[in-house]
């Protein structure tokens, strides 16, 4: 496979959170509406310079968040916008009016899970598409909102059609196909104990689903590095487990690091990548599989995507209390992320001396040098990055470059990247940029003052080059 629509090591891919269930008074609690999604939208494109971007919607179904599981057809009600006669139509707005700000909406979902109040419950019972215990019975593994979780039984799921109807019905109910990109949360693997159905069983069953999926033209994100052992024998405190002891089986746990990564080649993108070990990082090119990287220790020499959700629930959605949080974020971690992932990952020193967090060195193609003790990112001696401060390429055409301070930094910024001899400078503002002026570049240095949590953008000053 390992064809996609977007090169996930490159773009700016997030989620945003827009509501959760209220069950007890049958209503949703929002965060963000359609509307103000939007705002939000047309603010980062502002701050990151109008470079494409993935939001993927959370709570945008039934109730919200975990709600109408695994029925994704239902769009939330309570977040239209009041002119609109329905939540769709307001969906498909929000979806349109993105494009003119370099972003596609898409959205998060979860075919794993299931609710006895969602309607095709009776049908997944009926297809053994529930993962049962040694009586037969569907079995609740998790609570989500106070309401017990089911989870589907892959394999059943699958060979009953069951998938694929409520995929196309999802497919119908909103752009997901134009979108061209998805993320499915929580895509684990649940052995099923009547009729037994393995790991390797269910895996085959979810790689189907997967090529399915991209058969209609779909990328497809999710949440872990799927590395799934039988009987989860590689995540001992994995809720699951409480089930698959009533089996009376070897449950003697595994190194998760000795599991294969089972959907490398289907899924290109994860957030949470705590599952892969450094020697995954040099071997696997990141434009094949690639994430939020959230190992500290690895996360300080190869960084990451941007979350995005949760600046936003942390700081809510107004512009001016997120906006800072939002542009460390991107500056330090985002930027970092894309301008290594351009680079061929040689090898690796390890310090077993140093702190955890500050053992790696990682040397890359073209000179450049990431090393975790002082967050530095070098390229043939010139100092890219450190700690807070970084003077960064926005993209591959070198012709816009973000600098960044956490505390402030005034002096010479090295830049041996620059495609052009000077620069306009402007300071980003969540309402757009602030021209301050220009800068001229010589011999790969360029004089700067960047006040406490300030980032400038330095373009090209037309009709310059080197």
């Amino acid at each position: 496979m390992d064809h996609w629509n977007y090169d996930y090591s490159k773009i700016l891919w997030m989620k945003m959170y827009l509501a959760d269930p209220d069950f007890p008074n049958n209503r949703s609690n929002v965060y963000i509406s359609f509307e103000r999604a939007l705002e939000i939208i047309k603010t980062v494109d502002a701050l990151t310079q109008g470079i494409p971007k993935i939001v993927y919607l959370v709570g945008w179904q039934g109730l919200g968040h975990d709600d109408c599981y695994p029925e994704m057809d239902k769009v939330n009600e309570a977040l239209k916008r009041d002119c609109d006669k329905t939540a769709a139509e307001s969906l498909f707005r929000l979806f349109e009016e993105a494009k003119k700000y370099h972003t596609v909406v898409s959205f998060h979902v979860n075919v794993s899970d299931a609710y006895t109040a969602t309607p095709c419950f009776p049908e997944l019972a009926a297809a053994n598409a529930l993962v049962n215990n040694l009586e037969g019975k569907p079995t609740p593994i998790e609570v989500f909102n106070g309401r017990d979780g089911y989870k589907t039984s892959y394999k059943q799921f699958w060979e009953s059609g069951l998938f694929r109807r409520l995929w196309d019905r999802f497919c119908e109910a909103t752009p997901v196909r134009e979108a061209g990109t998805v993320h499915i949360d929580n895509f684990c693997i649940a052995e099923n104990l009547n009729p037994r159905t393995g790991v390797e069983e269910q895996n085959e069953a979810r790689n189907k689903m997967l090529d399915y999926i991209q058969s209609l033209g779909i990328d497809v994100t999710s949440e872990y590095t799927y590395r799934e052992a039988a009987l989860r024998n590689e995540s001992p405190t994995h809720p699951i487990r409480r089930l698959y002891a009533t089996a009376g089986e070897d449950m003697t746990v595994i190194p998760w690091e000795t599991v294969p990564m089972r959907t490398l080649g289907r899924i290109p993108a994860t957030w949470w990548t705590s599952n892969v070990t450094m020697e995954d990082c040099i071997r696997i090119p990141p434009a094949r599989y690639s994430g939020h990287v959230n190992d500290k220790a690895l996360m300080n020499v190869f960084y990451g995507t941007m979350h995005g959700e949760d600046i936003w629930q942390k700081y809510g959605a107004e512009a001016a209390d997120w906006s800072p949080a939002f542009l460390r974020e991107f500056c330090t971690y985002h930027l970092p992320y894309v301008y290594l992932n351009r680079y061929e990952r040689l090898r690796y020193e390890e310090d077993p001396a140093a702190a955890k967090e500050e053992r790696y060195t990682v040397y890359f193609s073209d000179g450049v040098v990431s090393r975790a003790k002082d967050l530095s990112i070098t390229k043939n001696g010139a100092v890219l990055k450190k700690g807070r401060d970084a003077l960064l390429p926005l993209d591959e055409t070198n012709r816009v470059f973000i600098a960044y301070s956490e505390n402030g930094k005034s002096g010479e910024w090295a830049i041996p990247d620059a495609a052009f001899g000077k620069a306009e400078v402007f300071e980003i503002t969540p309402e757009g940029n602030l021209p301050l002026g220009s800068a001229e570049i010589r011999d790969g240095i360029v004089t700067l003052t960047v006040r406490p949590g300030e980032a400038l953008a330095l373009r090209a000053a037309e009709g310059t080059t080197t």
